[in-house]
Order: structure tokens, then C-alpha cells, then sequence
């Protein structure tokens, strides 16, 4: 029997610039997994809840970060369905921006796998442990329908072990093809969805961008 895993990149999370003054001591990535949802992103996740294409789930699965599951929230609910927060599903650690120094430094960390900024993670780091919990997903055979609620970073760089990366800008832009078919020309949406069919040996038949319009127009 054939398996479906959705990847779901969180809604439009709160704008922390407008926050006036932050007084703790608490690490970035805490403060970075703290992040809440804005008014537009609960909107649009609720209104995920209600996609078609995402009925029917025996599981959901999310990162360690509050915005993955505010977004997994209310399809929780509508679908009566515990959860799994499983870290290995987090963002990327990006470290210590440096675009003075190196200017492509966002375009080199995913044409160079083992590029990485100071205390950030490589793509391989990255992928290796999505890999990892993404293959016990796949691996359980009582599942067949999943939703794995994570990040921008996270999803494009271990989607690069399927797909081919045609080309990538600073602003979240990506051009993936896969078989020589290009199934994604455009920035990255929050939230946004990609659909991984697998054959009853595991093996990848399919990977399809799901459109989402009018969630985006939200």
C-alpha cells in the first residue's frame, strides 16, 4: 500500500520587530523557538485545517518550536489527532549572519552541503537528522497518511536529497525540478506544502508542490 508525507512550512509568524525591547538572557535559538504565529498566520492555519488535500491524516508530527504547532493546531482539533514533537524536524541553526564577509553566504549553503556560518548548521548537519526522523515516519507501517509541520531551511534542504536545485536567491526563492520536471518556481509561502508519494517499498514515486492560493491570499 502506498504512502503519502506532507511537508508543511508554519504560517506567517509574528514580526519580532516590532517588539520595542526583549530583557532576557535566554539563548537566540530559545527566543527563535518561542516565536509565535500573527494574527494572519492563525488565520491561514486555521483555514489550512480545512484543505482537502490534508484529510484523512493518521498522523501529525511536528518540530520543537511553538509556530509548528500553533499552525498544526487547528487541524489537530478538526481531525482529532494527538501530535509528536520530535526536534530533529527543527530549523535550521543559522549562527552568526556574515554578508559583509562572505556576500552569498544564503546561495552557498545550498550549492556547498558542508558550507556553514559560525555556529549554524551545514546542509548535511541539517539533513541528516530530518533524514533520520523522516525515515522512522516512513519506515512505520501502520502509517500512511503524515504531516511533518516544520520550517523553510529545514524542508528545502533535505528536499535536495530528492530534488535538483536549478536555482536559489536570498529571499526564499527556489527552482527545484524533479525528473527533469520543474515543480516549484517561486518564493517559499508561509505556510506552504509539499506532497512525497512512496510506493509499498518505500521507494519515492512522486513529489509535488500543493498550490494554496487562497490561503495565501489571507
Amino acid at each position: 500500500m502506498s504512502k503519502v508525507i506532507y511537508l508543511v512550512r508554519h504560517s506567517v509568524r509574528f514580526d519580532y520587530s516590532n517588539v520595542l525591547d526583549y530583557k532576557t538572557d535566554q539563548s537566540f535559538m530559545l527566543k527563535s523557538e518561542k516565536i509565535i504565529l500573527s494574527t494572519k498566520g492563525e488565520k491561514r492555519a486555521e483555514v489550512l485545517s480545512s484543505l482537502e488535500e490534508l484529510n484523512n491524516l493518521d498522523a501529525v508530527y511536528t518540530s520543537n518550536c511553538v509556530r509548528t504547532l500553533s499552525t498544526a493546531k487547528y487541524l489537530l482539533e478538526k481531525q482529532n489527532l494527538d501530535v509528536t514533537i520530535d526536534d530533529r524536524f527543527d530549523e535550521r541553526r543559522v549562527g552568526v549572519f556574515n554578508s559583509d564577509s562572505v556576500p552569498d553566504w544564503y546561495e552557498r549553503q545550498y550549492y556547498d552541503i558542508d558550507y556553514k556560518t559560525v555556529g549554524g548548521e551545514s546542509q548535511r548537519e541539517v539533513r541528516k537528522r530530518f533524514e533520520q526522523a523522516f525515515d522512522e515516519i516512513l519506515n512505520n507501517k501502520k502509517l500512511k497518511r503524515v504531516a511533518i509541520f516544520s520550517h523553510g531551511y529545514a524542508i528545502t534542504m533535505f528536499l535536495m536529497k530528492y530534488l535538483e536545485l536549478v536555482d536559489v536567491k536570498y529571499n526564499a526563492y527556489f527552482k527545484f525540478k524533479y525528473k527533469n520536471k520543474v515543480i516549484f518556481d517561486g518564493i517559499l509561502e508561509m505556510p506552504d506544502l509539499f506532497k512525497l508519494e512512496f510506493n509499498n517499498k518505500n521507494e519515492l514515486t512522486n513529489i509535488s508542490h500543493i498550490d494554496m492560493e487562497d490561503i495565501w491570499k489571507i
